[in-house]
């Protein structure tokens, strides 16, 4: 049997949204499944539910299916698996379409804001390198037809131009490769893990991160607190979403705290793992019966800082990709525009 592909966010979201559908309508999981497979478009999602499909028809439980598959995310199945549990599977599974939609959102926008630019960049490299092999090597066989006093008065300016543009072409060639280089590499789920540590101590990204990992956070705690899991259980079982290890020694203490007795708002706030406000709202929500509704306000607010954190990152990347094109593009039109104003200033 083939390997089955791990599914992306998008696939994710699309998966868990027709699941919940099929609750909906009182269709059978295995049933279900097959029907999803037989009217998917995209082939990953057909061959998962394939496979899930003869799982559930086994009598595997639903989380069963998608751990054995392995094409669903550690914390999708545990999520599904406390959704069966619970008796709310329908309402975990509408929470993470949800979450996977909007963490596909926030991807496409910044790979977007980064693909446009390198795609001008290798447009510029292949320019560059037409320039260092054909027209720059033209300026000097001109040049060559000129009486000695011409040749000696631009030579200096070839060789400067050549020189310009090899150092230019490097650049972009460098730029190029380790953008490819940790494209292929963030496949990998370790080096995945090691790079959203690097940005999320990376003092440029840090702050953006942050709010990153608060809306994650924030997120699984309503579906699981909704979903009828103690708070212990729920803090232990979010750290499966969360890579920064930062991020998890703060969850493992507050959860430490939960169990030795401490209010479940206070730890939080100790732990600072949300900003106070969030914290004095959970305690009162406590009080007034009205957790669940609560930490859905929360996990909202906290979407929005995030979506909002993707858009300003967004707006900063495409200037500076600009503007470094934009110094890229002058040293290129002065390494044409150099040899031909020496060659005008001798014959004038």
């Amino acid at each position: 049997m083939a390997k089955i592909k791990k599914l992306d966010h998008d696939e994710v979201s699309y998966f868990c949204e027709q699941l919940s559908l099929v609750i909906n309508a009182g269709i059978p999981l295995s049933e279900g499944a097959e029907m999803i497979g037989e009217n998917a478009d995209d082939g990953a999602v057909t061959a998962v539910a394939k496979e899930m499909s003869g799982k559930l028809t086994e009598g595997a439980t639903l989380f069963e299916a998608m751990d054995e598959s392995g094409a669903f995310p550690p914390y999708a199945v545990n999520m599904v698996k406390i959704g069966t549990l619970s008796g709310r599977l329908d309402d975990v599974l509408k929470g993470l379409s949800e979450y996977y939609e909007q963490t596909a959102d926030r991807l496409r926008n910044i790979r977007s804001a980064v693909l446009h630019p390198l795609i001008l960049i290798a447009m510029m490299a292949a320019v560059m390198l037409v320039l260092i092999l054909q027209v720059i090597p033209m300026f000097s066989d001109i040049f060559g037809q000129f009486d000695s006093s011409v040749r000696e008065a631009v030579e200096a300016s070839v060789q400067y131009a050549y020189t310009t543009g090899f150092i230019i072409l490097t650049v972009l060639g460098v730029i190029l490769l380790v953008s490819v280089i940790v494209a292929l590499l963030s496949r990998i789920p370790k080096v995945r893990n090691s790079l959203s540590a690097f940005v999320a101590k990376f003092f440029i990204t840090k702050k953006a991160a942050a709010f990153f990992t608060q809306a994650k956070f924030a997120s699984a705690m309503s579906m699981m607190v909704s979903s009828g899991i103690e708070a212990s259980e729920a803090l232990e079982n979010v750290m499966l979403l969360i890579n920064d290890r930062d991020m998890n020694r703060r969850i493992d203490k507050c959860r430490e705290q939960v169990i030795e007795g401490e209010p479940f708002a206070d730890a939080l706030n100790e732990a600072k793992l949300l900003p106070p406000i969030y914290s004095r709202s959970l305690r009162m929500a406590y009080k007034s019966g009205s957790f669940d509704e609560a930490w859905k306000k929360i996990s909202v607010r906290c979407t929005d800082e995030a979506n909002a954190t993707s858009e300003n990152l967004v707006s900063v990347i495409e200037p500076v990709m600009i503007a470094i094109m934009a110094v890229l593009i002058g040293a290129i039109l002065l390494t044409i525009m150099l040899p031909m104003m020496d060659i005008m200033s001798v014959l004038g």
